[in-house]
């Protein structure tokens, strides 16, 4: 994935759902939430009920208006403007597809709600020093917000599998005296670290990943060294049969020797070149001995009228085969077995059929007239 563009295919349910529960992952790996909602995804939901809590309405509103490249992650401190004034709050979750920053709850008591708009955050720089109030000669540590944001263009990153990108402050809240007109880089914070669950019972152990199960064998390094001679069917029955004896050809068994045609893709570009070439060669020898019968018995003809009728004989023989090929990939053992049964089925009718006009008896009637020369049974 090098292109930025989005998919047109729609959004699905699956993906709506996905969405609207949000991610902890500060990264962008795709653009699903900018993809074409559908009509029936679009409308406000505040008439459906929640099927867990059936007093709860659903309030899902998809924006028509989404954001791209979000620079408000998880692990983000940001305030909302309004009457909360600076009080930082940590961001827990992100749902892309409705533009909404769900933040950690702190005190349930406080009912302040988990949730705001993106449009409404304002990311948190940090504490940046400003001279003193008049009167006061001790200097002040304020904390500063981002009022603008702009950003590096992204790149994606084929190693991680990420877009990349760096986001900066252009305009700040309050404004730093010493980096007035200046972008103020801001760092992402670090991605939560996934933590690895103990084994279950299900689960491989680490003994049985690096236990060695199989040991190549040990060819000799010596070029002009013969290879290993390939045992006969009963020599390799015998070994297969009895596994707690040494087999004749050593511990570790050179199974690469019997498996170079399993092993081998049928349908790899060399082994397709190598049968069109073969066929392209028996094409070739074909006309050629079609051309050489006709020119030994020119039976009054000119050599131009006896190629031309090999060339139209070789022509025919390879349509008939092409059309013999058709017919032998079609009649597979189920077709067969259909066109077998079709055919039981037909015969058995002409049976009956040929039965009920050989028992069919004619009583006698004031309309029928027995021929002459036909005695009446």
């Amino acid at each position: 994935m090098s292109s930025a563009a989005v998919t047109r295919a729609p959004l699905t349910r699956f993906l709506r759902n996905k969405l609207i529960e949000g991610t902890r992952l500060p990264w962008t790996t795709n653009f699903n939430h900018m993809r074409r909602v559908p009509r029936h995804f679009a409308a406000n939901a505040k008439h459906e009920f929640d099927s867990l809590d059936p007093t709860k309405k659903l309030s899902t509103q998809i924006p028509r208006n989404r954001i791209k490249f979000w620079n408000i992650v998880p692990g983000d401190r940001v305030r909302v403007r309004g009457r909360h004034g600076n009080h930082l709050r940590e961001v827990w979750k992100i749902r892309r597809l409705e533009n909404i920053v769900e933040f950690v709850r702190g005190n349930e008591a406080t009912g302040d709600p988990p949730a705001y708009s993106y449009a409404s955050c304002q990311l948190y720089i940090g504490h940046y020093p400003f001279p003193p109030l008049p009167g006061s000669t001790e200097p002040r540590q304020l904390p500063v917000f981002a009022e603008r944001l702009s950003t590096s263009s992204p790149v994606w990153n084929s190693r991680l599998n990420r877009w990349v990108w760096n986001r900066f402050a252009t305009r700040t809240n309050p404004v730093v005296p010493d980096l007035k007109e200046t972008k103020i880089l801001i760092p992402w914070p670090e991605a939560p670290k996934q933590t690895i669950e103990e084994p279950g019972l299900y689960d491989t152990k680490e003994e049985e990943l690096t236990r060695v199960t199989y040991v190549p064998p040990s060819f000799s390094h010596n070029l002009s060294a013969p290879l290993p001679r390939v045992p006969t069917e009963d020599e390799y029955i015998a070994g297969m049969s009895h596994p707690t004896k040494k087999s004749w050809f050593g511990d570790s068994a050179p199974v690469e020797i019997y498996l170079h045609r399993e092993l081998s893709n049928p349908h790899s570009r060399a082994k397709k070149m190598k049968r069109w070439q073969s066929h392209q060669t028996y094409k070739k020898s074909l006309l050629r001995d079609y051309i050489s019968a006709e020119m030994r018995e020119l039976n009054g003809r000119s050599t131009k009228e006896a190629r031309a009728e090999a060339t139209f004989k070789w022509r025919e023989k390879l349509s008939a085969e092409e059309e013999a090929e058709r017919r032998r990939r079609w009649l597979t053992l189920a077709v067969a077995d259909k066109a077998k049964k079709k055919q039981a089925r037909k015969t058995r009718r002409e049976a009956k059929r040929r039965d009920q006009l050989t028992q069919l008896r004619l009583w006698d009637a004031p309309n029928q007239i027995v021929p002459k020369d036909v005695q009446a049974l």
